[in-house]
């Protein structure tokens, strides 16, 4: 047991040294706070003593005597929450995350055309009533912040987008650049924006999109014949013949938004329908509003000739992945209910959690290997969300 937990340090200690820490600290003011507080143990005794069950300040400073022998006083340990703690924790999340996506991984079986798949989601964490002001949440009573994440499923990690109230939609969130070339991008309803679509396909990237089942695209080509007594798709707007349709998929080119006052807009894109009537093994969208037919939609820019329809409903299935990451930071690592209420600690708990994961990550992907020198440091790396 002494042996690997020796070897955790030492993989630890390679990827976060010491002196870039302190480094950092001093760069930023955070260590003119309180000058007798050695920040390498403050930083780890604050990533335990949060994260953990009922994580808590109070936990950080208990961590903080032990590692260190110094019966410092609390309040030294809650001058260190602040936004300076907040910059130091912003940039190790983005810092392991490159280190993560830098770790070689190759994505199989349907996945392995892209060089990523990047699959969006958000998750809201409750707050002390406390905190309402800077992070107000449902109800004029609740608290609460929204945590954006993107997982990688290359590095099979999240990179953190941002941190915003819980009234903040996610479609205001997750700004599109080049980091999206040759991947594929999921989204479920709440990030569902046209002119976003538009802009990965401006970047050379790969979407799935859920689209609401009350979606009414104007169709403006249908490239398969279907055979039979069947309505001819073309020219019409969506909701006009779905409930009329039996066929099991639907693969049409249809123009969205039209009805928007956006320089970006309409934009033409493939929209998908598979049939779900009778299939008990058919997802259940907590997002879709009452429809009176029997399809789930999809919006895509895959090509035809290489993704059928059931293949796009495949693909976007795998979403349930970001689900697993959200579970495991708020049951493992305490973020279900954060008990501080000042803004600056609200974020540093959260960043705390996301770098615990990402901390786990790169151990789970390390024990097989043998342990790297000390990198230089990891101020001014970025991740690609």
């Amino acid at each position: 047991m002494d042996r690997w937990l020796r070897r955790i340090c030492q993989e630890l200690n390679n990827l976060i040294p010491p002196q870039p820490v302190r480094d950092h600290s001093r760069a930023t003011g955070l260590i003119e706070r309180s000058r007798h507080i050695n920040p390498t143990p403050f930083l780890w005794s604050f990533l335990v003593g949060t994260t953990e069950p009922d994580g808590s300040v109070s936990a950080a400073h208990d961590y903080y005597k032990t590692f260190t022998g110094d019966d410092v006083a609390y309040s030294s340990i809650q001058q260190w929450i602040t936004p300076e703690l907040t910059k130091l924790l912003t940039d190790l999340v983005n810092y392991v995350s490159v280190e993560l996506g830098r770790t070689e991984s190759s994505l199989g079986g349907r996945f392995s055309r892209f060089q990523d798949v990047f699959i969006a989601d958000a998750t809201i964490c409750t707050l002390s009533p406390e905190a309402i002001d800077a992070f107000p949440g449902y109800g004029n009573d609740h608290a609460g912040a929204k945590l954006h994440v993107v997982e990688s499923l290359a590095s099979v990690a999240p990179f953190l987008d941002s941190i915003t109230s819980a009234r903040t939609q996610e479609t205001t969130q997750l700004e599109i650049d080049t980091w999206v070339e040759d991947s594929l991008t999921l989204f479920d309803l709440g990030y569902l924006d046209y002119d976003r679509l538009g802009r990965i396909e401006d970047n050379d990237g790969w979407f799935i999109s859920r689209l609401n089942a009350d979606a009414n695209p104007h169709v403006i080509k249908e490239p398969r014949t279907v055979r039979g007594n069947s309505i001819n798709l073309e020219g019409t707007h969506l909701q006009e013949v779905l409930p009329d349709l039996y066929r099991q998929t639907i693969d049409v080119t249809a123009r969205v938004g039209a009805d928007q006052d956006d320089p970006h807009l309409p934009y033409d894109l493939r929209v998908i329908g598979v049939r779900h009537e009778g299939d008990d093994d058919a997802p259940a969208y907590r997002d879709d509003v009452e429809a009176d037919h029997e399809y789930h939609l999809y919006a895509t820019n895959l090509p035809r000739n290489g993704f059928a329809p059931r293949e796009i409903a495949a693909l976007y299935s795998n979403r349930w992945s970001v689900e697993t990451v959200i579970q495991e930071l708020k049951e493992v690592f305490g973020l279900e209910f954060i008990p501080v209420r000042r803004e600056s600690a609200v974020r540093c708990f959260l960043l705390a959690g996301v770098l615990m994961l990402l901390l786990s990550r790169h151990l789970l992907r390390r024990g097989g290997g043998r342990g790297g020198p000390p990198r230089k440091g990891f101020r001014g790396e970025k991740n690609p969300g």
